[in-house]
């Protein structure tokens, strides 16, 4: 049966088939999930997996995903078992995630219940398990009960009450007729809200380089002297852009989800140096070093795991000729950054006295943005004196938090 409906009429659906398609093209990504939707039903649903992909779902019938909606409400661990029994039946819910993607969902004959899970015995998983109701699955060996090894098991849970009858209904796991999906997502549309969106930033960026324009003094003449008050400001804002070394960094993170078998988990950036903490789904430790090899970054194995260590180079900024109060920089680094993130994210160290010249550090946090998003914060850095001093990313299914961290100058 393609799906369970429950006592309130919610309909969870077991989908016909799942994929991961590429998301380079959306031409040819609408063409993909068309052709498939023929054969595997014309609802679908359709999320962003990664820069490069989505995951996509079919059905011939509207509704929730069922092993989605599970994965979501328990968190969404890399390994998941959870089977709960049937009232009235002699079947049982079995959700089953391997490697972060949902890997067996439905309803199964409660007798059949070690038969789906047999093949872990043989593979290297570590399952948040939980169960609800008569199952033939424990903890530790029991007659008549099946058991993992100790080794393969994060947890195991008897969840007190039945989840199915009050699971959550999500919108993103909703289940919609084709081109719905594909326009939710501003697939083989025109995206006018984007365009709007990007010429209101345009419009605002120009604005405020306008703004500043008027209020920068001249650095004086003196400075080709011998002894030049300001050559510490010279110096230290010859240096790369802040825009070119992030959308250098988030080029390097998509670079990151070509390892076969690999995901990025965190990024830390700093003094030119990229170093990406990476976690198997699987695959051997020789596949990444053949990627290493080819894409030139370093490998280092300690007790937080196995990062990727990667230089950014980018060429410097032309030196300076002008000079901004300090207080303006801030507040154009706020009125930026608040078209792309709403409220304020910034703080502040307090200020140094260089002599002709004040220096800050300037924080800005940031949430779930996408490879796209953080990009677009990096563009309202631009053509500001700025200083990257480092960048903290932690990955979660595509999207990006963390803080950004930028040494502020100005009189």
């Amino acid at each position: 049966m393609p799906y369970i409906i429950r006592e309130d009429g919610e309909r969870f659906i077991i989908p016909s088939y799942r994929d991961v398609l590429s998301a380079k093209k959306p031409a040819l990504l609408k063409k993909e999930v068309l052709l498939l939707s023929a054969s595997y039903g014309e609802y679908i649903t359709l999320q962003r997996k990664n820069i490069d992909q989505y995951e996509v779902a079919f059905s011939s019938e509207p509704g929730y995903l069922l092993g989605e909606t599970v994965w979501h409400y328990f968190k969404r661990p890399k390994d998941l078992i959870y089977c709960e029994a049937i009232p009235n039946t002699n079947e049982a819910i079995l959700v089953i995630v391997k490697g972060g993607s949902v890997y067996l969902d439905g309803s199964f004959s409660i007798d059949s219940i070690p038969d789906e899970l047999v093949v872990f015995r043989t593979q290297q998983n570590y399952f948040e398990i939980y169960i609800h109701g008569d199952i033939p699955l424990s903890q530790t060996p029991e007659e008549g009960k099946f058991s993992l090894d100790a080794s393969s098991v994060k947890s195991f849970n008897v969840l007190p009450n039945p989840l199915f009858p009050t699971l959550p209904t999500l919108k993103a796991f909703q289940l919609r007729l084709v081109d719905l999906a594909l326009k939710a997502q501003g697939i083989g549309v025109l995206p006018l809200k984007k365009i709007i969106f990007a010429l209101g930033i345009i419009a605002l960026t120009w604005g405020g380089v306008m703004y500043l324009s008027t209020s920068k003094k001249e650095l004086p003449i003196a400075f080709v002297g011998v002894v030049n008050p300001y050559q510490l400001y010279i110096n230290t804002l010859t240096s790369p852009a802040p825009v070119s070394q992030i959308e250098n960094i988030t080029a390097k993170i998509a670079r990151l989800y070509t390892i076969p078998g690999w995901v990025p988990t965190t990024v830390i950036y700093a003094s030119n140096s990229l170093r990406a903490n990476i976690k198997s789904s699987g695959a051997k430790i020789n596949v990444l070093y053949e990627w290493a090899t080819i894409n030139h970054a370093a490998l280092h194995i300690g007790s937080t795991g196995i990062d990727v260590v990667w230089p950014v180079t980018v060429l410097d900024r032309p030196r300076p000729t002008t000079i901004t109060p300090l207080q303006q920089v801030i507040a154009e680094v706020l009125d930026r950054t608040s078209t792309v993130m709403q409220g304020n994210h910034l703080t502040l160290t307090p200020m140094i006295d260089r002599g002709r010249f004040f220096e800050t550090q300037l924080a800005i946090s940031f949430t779930d943005l996408t490879f796209a998003m953080l990009d677009l914060l990096a563009e309202q850095l631009k053509d500001l004196p700025l200083v990257l001093v480092k960048l903290t990313i932690s990955i979660n299914n595509g999207t990006l938090s963390g803080i950004l961290v930028l040494k502020a100058l100005g009189n």
